[in-house]
């Protein structure tokens, strides 16, 4: 960290693959305006960074043709590093990561349609003034949803007492909750660690539209849901 970085020193990674264990070819599913979800984070990006920068990785044929259809670069991804529960999830970071030719990795998923490209552009920038900064206690960034919400664990609350001395959810302890929809780290850091993030990551705080992650179809039918807002809110 310390040295000096420009947007241009960032790849922005999509790693994608046709099959899903709980929706089939999630990637492909439809949203936007005729697009497919890979079609839709791709044109997100492209709005804040130049299109050499976005790399698609996969094995798919068909994921690949739509990354050259849309004029970003794409890496072919070992078979094994994308059938399911074969590899281990760090054995598939250094997989996707090791070809990227950027010194800074940002990591997108496509299950997150609703993070706005704004929202990219500020944690890119947060990034490199933040995280680099040679007297930076930070060491990477992701981002994040600030939950003031009553948590229980399997027997017990979390982070308030159920009993008469409630918590009003203002004075509820700052929980976060990682949205999946943006991993940055330094491509050295990434490959010795075998991790897409620090010990000390950046809170990059984004609102729960910009939250929603598709793992579920309930989850895609509540993005669909919330596409107009996401317009309107731009």
């Amino acid at each position: 960290m310390g040295k000096e970085l420009k947007l241009n020193d960032i790849g922005v990674v999509i790693p994608v693959r046709e099959g899903s264990s709980r929706i089939k070819n999630k990637v492909l599913l439809p949203f936007g305006t005729d697009e497919t979800l890979l079609e839709w984070k791709i044109n997100q990006l492209k709005q804040v960074i130049s299109s050499h920068q976005i790399i698609v990785s996969t094995d798919s044929q068909k994921l690949i043709d739509i990354a050259k259809n849309n004029n970003v670069k794409y890496s072919v991804r070992e078979k094994y590093l994308c059938e399911d529960h074969k590899a281990s999830f760090n054995e598939v970071i250094c997989g996707v990561v090791k070809s990227v030719e950027y010194p800074i990795i940002a990591w997108v998923t496509v299950v997150v349609p609703l993070m706005r490209p704004k929202e990219y552009l500020n944690a890119f920038k947060k990034y490199l003034e933040i995280v680099n900064d040679k007297n930076s206690t930070y060491d990477s960034l992701a981002s994040f949803n600030l939950l003031k919400e009553y948590l229980w664990g399997e027997n017990q609350p979390i982070n308030y007492r159920a009993d008469k001395h409630h918590t009003v959810s203002q004075d509820l302890p700052n929980i976060y909750r990682i949205t999946n929809g943006l991993y940055m780290y330094d491509k050295k850091s990434i490959l010795k660690k075998e991790y897409f993030l620090g010990h000390n990551p950046y809170k990059f705080l984004v609102d729960k539209v910009s939250g929603v992650d598709i793992d579920e179809i309930e989850d895609y039918n509540m993005a669909l849901s919330l596409y107009s807002y996401y317009l309107e809110n731009i």
